[in-house]
């Protein structure tokens, strides 16, 4: 007999929380079932230049003179390759030889729609001030309302790591 009489009650606090429980279950769960399929190829340097160096041509890794704007042609830093592998969720350095096997998409996302993105720049909203401690450095593997954090290992000690995506790995 309580619960008749207090039916309102019940209905006013399980229809709030039940809400929260389908948000809450639509951002998480696609994050469960969706994983991507395609590992990329990356370089990073400790020179903004050294980055550019590579591209694909082809479907191929192919490495290109640099002209830097003063007109000097050497790159001063190291630039390294690597592989980042998402069913392990880490990356692994890689030579250019065993980078000119692959078989790579140039593309910015992959066949299975994700693609590699800059974190936030670290402003926040108007009246909570400014922070300095964004991530714009970190990059995301985001695509079908999903997006995973990676950890990319960087060569160098410069702004960022000079992170430079290649291509997806076909």
């Amino acid at each position: 007999m309580q619960i008749k009489k207090n039916i309102s009650l019940i209905l006013g606090i399980s229809i709030p929380i039940l809400m929260i429980i389908f948000v809450a279950a639509a951002i998480y769960l696609p994050g469960v079932f969706i994983h991507p399929q395609y590992n990329f190829l990356y370089s990073s340097s400790s020179d903004y230049y050294g980055t550019k160096q590579f591209n694909v041509s082809n479907g191929k890794l192919v490495k290109e003179e640099v002209k830097r704007p003063d007109g000097q042609k050497n790159v001063t830093g190291e630039t390294k390759l690597f592989i980042y592998d998402v069913a392990i969720e880490k990356s692994r350095e890689v030579s250019f030889e065993e980078a000119q096997s692959l078989e790579l998409d140039p593309y910015n996302k992959s066949l299975d729609g994700f693609e590699v993105i800059h974190g936030s720049g670290g402003d926040n909203f108007f009246p909570f001030g400014h922070s300095s401690d964004g991530d714009y450095c970190s990059r995301y593997l985001s695509g079908h309302n999903v997006s995973k954090k990676l950890d990319l290992q960087m060569s160098g000690s410069s702004y960022c790591g000079n992170f430079h995506f290649i291509g997806w790995i076909k």
